[in-house]
Order: structure tokens, then sequence, then C-alpha cells
């Protein structure tokens, strides 16, 4: 470019603008919002009901009658079969990678270099799906290996309770989250501007090309 009047150029130079796309943003708090769905059907204790009986992943509660509190629940650890200790384990697997799939996604919002944003949703997009795996193979497992198993138990009037469908639902947020991704893969979020910088009478001015 040209001198200005005072025979001094202007100064051009590059400036990198980092934009960050609504839907990626929705698509981590749906992240988000699948760990806490999947915490809080994993500790709960709902997983089953009948008359006196709640039964969760890791404890069965029955009612207590001889207390004076009515809800007061006498609690202790579920039935040590094989396919319980495998839906343990694909739920815990399951929620350890939604939480890894998180930090990836946040790392690639953050990030400014072109190349490797974009491995980094990819690998957060396959990592979220993963997840979804995990967690639907246990939730189909669960209700197929009870119904087998129902003969052994006292109880013959059973229904799944309110965690079991929050495992449901955490497992939608986490397709949610891997879906955004995919739907805004491929949309630039790196713009590059152009600044020349002027000086005149000493005061620096800058505009935009």
């Amino acid at each position: 470019m040209g001198a200005d009047k005072e025979g001094k150029a202007p100064t051009v130079y590059i400036e990198t603008l980092l934009v960050v796309r609504p839907i990626k943003v929705i698509g981590l708090m749906c992240g988000i919002i699948a760990v806490l769905l999947l915490m809080l059907s994993i500790a709960a204790t709902s997983w089953l009901r009948a008359d006196d009986v709640r039964e969760g992943l890791w404890e069965r509660c029955t009612y207590n009658y001889t207390m004076t509190e009515p809800n007061w629940l006498d609690c202790e650890l579920g039935r040590a079969t094989e396919w319980m200790t495998a839906c343990q384990a694909l739920c815990l697997m399951s929620l350890i990678t939604c939480v890894i799939a998180i930090i990836i996604t946040s790392v690639a919002l953050r990030n400014t270099n072109f190349k490797i944003k974009y491995k980094l949703y990819w690998a957060g997009l396959i990592t979220f799906l993963v997840a979804v795996l995990f967690e639907l193979i246990s939730l189909i497992i669960f209700p197929v290996k009870f119904l087998d198993d129902i003969s052994t138990r006292e109880q013959y009037h059973w229904s799944f309770g309110w965690a079991y469908i929050v495992g449901w639902v955490g497992a939608v947020a986490e397709f949610a989250a891997g879906l955004f991704l995919l739907l805004d893969r491929g949309a630039e979020e790196i713009i590059y501007r152009e600044r020349v910088l002027h000086e005149e009478n000493g005061i620096e001015a800058s505009e935009d090309v």
C-alpha cells in the first residue's frame, strides 16, 4: 500500500476472530444435561418398583412398617447377578465417556487451529455416540434380564421406576449432543480480518478491509 501524506506507510496486519456457533454450544449443553441425568439415574433406587420394594442398580430398598415414619426405607445391596453387574459397568462407562466428550468439545470450541479444531469436533461426535451405545445396551439388557429373573422374586407386580426413564432421557440427550455436532461440523468458525493501522499527527487509527 502507498504511503500517507506524512510519508509513513500504514501498517497492515491480519486479525483472527473466533466465532462460536450457537448450535455447537447447544450440543455441549446437551452433553452436560446428559451427564447430570445419568448421574441421577445411576444413583437412584427407583429403576424397579413393587408394592413395598424399590430397586436400583446398586441398592434394594424395602418399606419398614415398624417405624413411625411411613416412608422410611431399609436399604441393602442389590442382587449381585452377572447381568446387573454388566448394567452397572455399562452405565458408568456411558457416564465417563460422556464427560470425556464434553471435555473434547469444550477444547474444540476454544481452539483456533482450523485443522485441529475439526478433528476435535469429530472426536467429540464419535465419543458422544459411543456413550449413547453404552447406555442403550444397558437400558435394553436391564428389562430383558429382569423379565427372565422375575420368577425368582417374591413380588409379582413390578413396574419400571422414574430412574429407568431418566436413563432413557439421558441417552437421548447424549444423542442430541452428537447430532448437533454432526449437523454443524462443516461450518466456518474462524474469520481472518485485515486491518490497516494509520498514524496521523501522532494519533493511531485503524480501519477494517
